[in-house]
């Protein structure tokens, strides 16, 4: 298979002593980002409900609105 212009640039930049700029490159360290997902709706709920005190949270507790209070 022949190989491209870009590729014979680069095998010529480096056997003449230039730096190969696959080496350049960054490394992904075992991340492959086509299988990055974004997080669901779910997730995205239960992310909101974790990030506050759960005493401020109405979601958790009862939608009337009224505090109970223990007079002593």
């Amino acid at each position: 298979m022949a190989q491209s212009k870009a590729k014979k640039e680069r095998c010529r930049i480096v056997r003449e002593g230039g730096l190969n700029p696959e080496l350049q490159r960054l490394h992904w360290n075992g991340v492959i980002p086509v299988e990055r997902k974004t997080p669901t709706l779910s997730e995205k709920q239960e992310r909101l409900q974790r990030k506050h005190k759960q005493k401020w949270n109405r979601t958790l507790q009862s939608s009337d609105g009224s505090i109970l209070r223990s007079g002593a």
